[in-house]
């Protein structure tokens, strides 16, 4: 997912004035978030990847003061203000970013959402947020789609071979069960209500309803 962070500071960078004031990490924060926001007011974006790249941006500024935080703010409501539907600020930044949004920003989400759901016992965290209550169907759309994207030529983020990325992924989420009690245990929390928000707004959005086939 690093890449997308890289094309929005190229992208936003490109649109920088030599005397801007606005420090790059702002201008790059807010315009991910003007993407987001505007993308998903536009009928450019679905749901599911509007949550991902607000779930992206919430980890970039995680640690940032409170002036970075205000100017943010200002920066996104005026990049917002700014753009327009057709605007290729927005526009190019979505067409070149599509691919990664299958094959490295829902990934993870994916397989978060399969480990914890067949969990024992999940956290309290993910079974408050998971709001359907048979994961079932869900778990079974998680695994069609990873399967469909080990089988196209696409390599998982990092270069990886697909199974060895969701082994290492799954060995990753279970590092953070064991994490919640201890330091570093809210930046897991939050992590796993993202991915069970993102993932049931992806089900919701991308499977056809039985009666409609």
């Amino acid at each position: 997912m690093r890449h997308l962070a890289c094309l929005a500071l190229a992208c936003a960078m490109a649109a920088t004035g030599a005397a801007d004031p606005v420090p790059p990490k702002v201008r790059s924060g807010a315009y991910m978030e003007m993407i987001a926001q505007r993308g998903s007011e536009c009928g450019l974006l679905k749901d599911w990847e509007r949550l991902s790249i607000n779930a992206l941006t919430l980890q970039d500024r995680d640690g940032w003061s409170d002036e970075l935080l205000a100017s943010l703010k200002a920066e996104t409501a005026k990049q917002v203000a700014e753009t327009a539907c057709d605007s290729e600020m927005l526009t190019l930044w979505i067409d070149a970013a599509r691919p990664g949004f299958d094959a490295e920003m829902l990934p993870p989400y994916l397989v978060a959402y399969k480990t914890l759901a067949e969990l024992d016992a999940p956290p309290r965290v993910f079974a408050a947020t998971a709001l359907r209550l048979d994961k079932a169907p869900v778990i079974a759309a998680i695994d069609a789609k990873l399967a469909e994207l080990a089988a196209g030529d696409r390599p998982a983020e990092g270069g990886k071979p697909w199974p060895e990325y969701i082994a290492g992924t799954r060995d990753a989420v279970l590092g953070f069960v064991d994490q919640l009690e201890g330091e570093g245990g809210d930046q897991a929390a939050a992590w796993m209500g993202q991915s069970a928000r993102i993932v049931e707004t992806w089900y919701a959005e991308t499977q056809v309803p039985e009666d409609s086939e």
